[in-house]
């Protein structure tokens, strides 16, 4: 579903990703691990069509996608900051997508009442963003990016700015989403537990390069071994 070949980004004199390949399967979830500054978000939109590469290809469905604009790519993209239409209600802010690409007016509610159902926001449609808490202001930025029915899904940190609470709960949405619907999903974040719960795989960028691509398996052992010190003098 998508491949990145050899992606390199320079912002002036700075090499934000270096080289980068990857290939992500149809209904693959990998999730993007690394420091601040590593690139995670660079490639994110590459992906999106938000960013052009200097070098490299990407190819979506087994088609070159570089020249393609971002609106054709087939491509739900959720923010850590929301990106919500603060003038705008939850069940407007749903649809905005569908009115753009042109549908009729009953045909967009009936999908926008499906998707409060399914984000658990049901009654909540007339508000405003400034009405909701955080965990609900990034269930409707979910629920607008699923709107469109997109193939590949893409989160860049959309859990950071919650706490744990909230976060636990949206994860568990968000993986059950993913059973149901089997998006390929692409997903940012800085916390290797969150990684572990979501993905299948987590593929690390540090300074702009691919320096790890473990399964989750893989990846729960190494933050084991990171984390968990060596005992001294064991029993045997």
């Amino acid at each position: 579903m998508i491949r990145l070949v050899d992606i390199t980004k320079r912002f002036g004199a700075t090499t934000v990703l270096d080289g980068v390949s990857l290939d992500i399967p149809t209904g693959g979830f990998v999730a993007l691990l690394g420091p601040s500054g590593s690139g995670k978000t660079t490639l994110l939109r590459m992906v999106a069509g938000l960013d052009q590469p200097d070098g490299g290809a990407l190819w979506l469905d087994g088609r070159p996608a570089l020249d393609m604009p971002p609106g054709s790519r087939g491509i739900g993209f959720v923010f850590q900051g929301y990106a919500l239409f603060a003038h705008m209600t939850v069940e407007d802010n749903i649809g905005f997508g569908l009115r753009v690409r042109g549908q009729k007016r009953a045909a967009r509610a009936e999908a926008v009442k499906r998707l409060l159902a399914m984000m658990h926001l049901e009654g909540l449609g007339a508000r405003l963003p400034a009405q909701l808490s955080g965990g609900q202001r990034q269930r409707v930025a979910l629920a607008r990016a699923l709107a469109v029915q997109p193939r590949i899904l893409l989160l860049d940190e959309p859990f950071g700015a919650l706490d744990r609470a909230v976060r636990e709960e949206l994860r568990t949405t968000l993986k059950r989403i993913h059973q149901e619907l089997g998006i390929t999903t692409l997903f940012v974040t800085h916390d290797q537990d969150e990684a572990v719960q979501l993905a299948d795989r987590a593929v690390i960028l540090t300074r702009g390069r691919l320096t790890a691509d473990l399964s989750a398996p893989e990846l729960m052992d190494a933050a084991f071994r990171n984390y968990v010190p060596a005992r001294r003098n064991p029993t045997i």
